[in-house]
């Protein structure tokens, strides 16, 4: 366990408008606007918007962004040159506008360029613009962390453009956003904060302050996935921003591990939701990682009211039982495509941080579990 945490996103809670956004972001600045094409005609931007005369709005978004989809962002920006980045929308909203101000820092407005320099570069001393993440949906955290998802399609693989320097200045949660989030992705990005908050755990990187968020992530989500509903009580809904909060302030620090790593070729070549590949490891993963960390089991199930991993794993199954498919035969895998699936699950930068060592093996019998 490292003895350090580290995140330097200003938290802001904010009922958002024009007047509260310019006194975020500066009044006058030139801003770009980052928002999914169906948002960009809603009252709720126009309340951002309505007294800004520099604002630019790029709404080609595409779910889960492309390395041509982040290419367009790019070149949309070059002759913008924002002094202010907003991002409003989900993960694939934020994370295209995080690469696209990684790329104005950097002056490169290339995508495979920016992942090569994302590894290795220093920018610290180099101004760059104000970034500005609004999440819509509370599941994904990337508000809170430095690194970006991008997939190369074509090749069936999965970049991550991650740097010290691209963290956002702010992450603003504005709980008027998220009530109207349709079902099936209130519960999808509910369980990728839940596969956070269990990574963060049994993660090599883990810490004390990583920990506790994420306990206090996992005891609200086991306390309010069962209460989704086509019309959610709004009080629900904003315990599950928080629990977003939680596992992000969590996984920022310790990054992903096993479950996502396991999840990038279900999401590439079968397309199953991110949130939903990515927790369908998790309990087949809790009882391999379950030993070596006991003590924090105990303290994870004296704070849920909860005794056991299992009475857990069956909590989250039956709020979550005839709401969305939650086995592989369900988008289509075939039996005989696990132990191909099993040789694609290991991304390094991933499943190197989780506390077990797994073994090709070890994932075949996980797939098989969840089959």
């Amino acid at each position: 366990m490292r003895l350090e945490y580290f995140n330097p996103v200003k938290i802001l809670f904010e009922n958002l408008n024009s007047k509260k956004m310019s006194d975020i972001s500066g009044k006058g600045k030139r801003r770009l606007i980052f928002c999914y094409g169906g948002f960009k005609e809603t009252p709720e931007l126009s309340a951002f918007t309505k007294d800004s005369k520099n604002d630019y709005i790029y709404g080609e978004i595409e779910k889960n962004p492309s390395l041509d989809s982040i290419d367009r962002a790019l070149k949309f920006a070059i002759e913008i040159k924002p002094e202010v980045i907003i991002a409003i929308g989900g993960g694939s909203v934020i994370d295209t506008a995080k690469v696209v101000r990684f790329g104005c820092h950097s002056d490169i407005f290339d995508s495979s360029e920016l992942i090569a320099l994302s590894k290795n570069s220093d920018l610290s001393t180099v101004k760059k613009p104000v970034f500005i993440a609004i999440p819509t949906t509370h599941g994904t955290g990337s508000e809170l962390t430095m690194w970006a998802t991008v997939w190369d399609k074509k090749n069936k693989k999965k970049h991550s453009i991650s740097n010290k320097d691209n963290y956002p200045d702010f992450a603003v949660y504005d709980f008027g956003l998220f009530y109207s989030i349709p079902l099936e992705v209130s519960i999808s990005s509910t369980l990728d904060a839940l596969s956070h908050s269990f990574e963060a755990i049994w993660n090599i990187n883990s810490n004390p302050v990583s920990d506790r968020f994420a306990y206090e992530s996992i005891r609200l989500i086991a306390e309010n996935i069962g209460k989704l509903s086509r019309i959610t009580p709004k009080a629900v809904r904003k315990e599950l921003v928080l629990s977003s909060m939680y596992a992000g302030l969590a996984f920022s620090n310790t990054k992903t591990a096993a479950a996502h790593s396991i999840s990038y070729p279900l999401t590439l070549e079968y397309g199953i939701p991110h949130g939903i590949a990515c927790s369908m490891p998790l309990f087949p993963l809790l009882k391999i990682n379950g030993s070596k960390i006991k003590d924090k089991l105990y303290e994870l199930f004296k704070c849920t009211n909860l005794n056991t991993p299992e009475e857990l794993e069956e909590r989250i199954k039956r709020s979550i039982a005839n709401r969305v498919n939650f086995s592989l035969r369900d988008y289509g895998v075939k039996e005989k495509d696990l132990i191909n699936l099993a040789e694609k699950s290991f991304t390094k930068e991933r499943m190197a941080n989780n506390i077990v060592e797994l073994t090709n093996k070890d994932v075949f019998e996980i797939l098989k579990s969840i089959y």
